[in-house]
C-alpha cells in the first residue's frame, strides 16, 4: 500500500512553478552592496560594486558626514518575429549610506567607474593636530 504525503506533494508543486516563475529573472538588489572603506593614510578610498549598471545610473553624494550611493537599473528589451514576441525587463536598485570618519575634504573627493566597480577616492584635510589641554 502506497501513502501519499500532501504535504510533500504541495512543496513539490510550489518548487516547479517557483521555477518555471522565476528561472531567469535577476534577483532585485535594493539596499545591498558590496562596499570596501580603505584608509590610505592622506586619503580613503570607496570600492563598491555594482555590476550591469551604466555610468549614468548612478548617483554619488555627500551629506553631512555620510557618503550615499544610489544606482538603480530599468532595461526592457523586445524582440519580433513572424511567429513570436519576446519581451525581457530587467530592474535593479542599489542604496548605501556609509558613515565616514571626521576629517575628510568631500569637496575633492573624485569617483569612476570601470567594469562594475565604482572607486572613490576622497582626500583627508591637512592640518595640525589639535591638541586640547586638560584641566
Amino acid at each position: 500500500m502506497w501513502r501519499i504525503d500532501p504535504f510533500e506533494e504541495l512543496r513539490r508543486t510550489l518548487e516547479r512553478f517557483n521555477r518555471m516563475m522565476f528561472e531567469g529573472f535577476e534577483p532585485l538588489r535594493e539596499f545591498g552592496t558590496a562596499v570596501d572603506l580603505i584608509d590610505e593614510g592622506e586619503k580613503l578610498r570607496v570600492l563598491a560594486d555594482l555590476p550591469g549598471f551604466e555610468k549614468d545610473e548612478i548617483e554619488v553624494s555627500f551629506e553631512g558626514n555620510s557618503l550615499i550611493i544610489k544606482a538603480e537599473s530599468k532595461k526592457e528589451e523586445e524582440e519580433t518575429k513572424r511567429d513570436f514576441i519576446r519581451r525581457e525587463r530587467r530592474f535593479g536598485r542599489v542604496y548605501r549610506k556609509i558613515t565616514l570618519p571626521e576629517g575628510i575634504n568631500t569637496d575633492q573627493a573624485k569617483a569612476s567607474y570601470k567594469n562594475g566597480v565604482l572607486e572613490i577616492t576622497i582626500p583627508k584635510e591637512k592640518g595640525e593636530k589639535k591638541i586640547i589641554p586638560l584641566d
